[in-house]
């Protein structure tokens, strides 16, 4: 039997770009060109390794929430006090809505884009949002046993406001906002925790 040309890419890194153009342009913007360019690939080494666009989409969210939310989430459980992985939590939620480049969040720019009846990307984007969430009361609990967040404090519902307020200023980053209204917000947020 015959056997095809050995593949000259390695899934990752061609997935890794896939999931950039698909968190620049959303889904219904990205055309199949446009992910053969980026990827580098042909057209039938796509199709063969990834089948379609709808699959190679829901790869890239699964390869973003492993590879870009799972370190943020790690900053979470650090060694040293709780409150200061708080603080590096904050510092890159700064950095995510400030920078030039605009992209938010691939996950929070899909969930405004996904329709309702689509099961399956809801499913992953809820899993997520429910892993931030838990990941950050837990933090907000260790920062309450260690004294420095008050525990008259309900860690889940303030880890659930927070999430809320994180997911929609890393939505309007993508529009643009001014500095001071970005500002306010983030200064907010260590203020619900009772923090500085």
């Amino acid at each position: 039997m015959k056997r095809g040309r050995p593949k000259q890419f390695d899934d990752n890194e061609v997935l890794a770009l896939a999931m950039q153009v698909f968190w620049r342009q959303g889904y219904e913007a990205t055309s199949l060109d446009d992910l053969v360019e980026a990827m580098g690939i042909p057209r039938q080494s796509l199709y063969r390794t990834f089948t379609d666009k709808r699959t190679l989409f829901l790869k890239s969210l699964h390869y973003y929430d492993k590879n870009v939310m799972d370190p943020v989430l790690e900053t979470l459980k650090a060694e040293g006090p709780a409150i200061n992985n708080l603080r590096n939590l904050f510092e890159i939620w700064r950095r995510s809505v400030s920078a030039p480049e605009r992209m938010g969040c691939l996950l929070v720019n899909t969930a405004s884009q996904v329709a309702s009846d689509d099961k399956e990307v809801i499913k992953l984007l809820q899993a997520s949002q429910r892993r931030g969430v838990k990941a950050f009361e837990s933090a907000v609990r260790r920062a309450q046993s260690e004294g420095d967040v008050a525990t008259s404090i309900n860690p889940t519902a303030v880890s659930r406001t927070i999430g809320t307020i994180v997911h929609g200023l890393l939505g309007m980053s993508r529009s643009g906002m001014s500095a001071p209204f970005r500002d306010d917000v983030l200064a907010t947020i260590p203020a619900l925790l009772g923090i500085d």
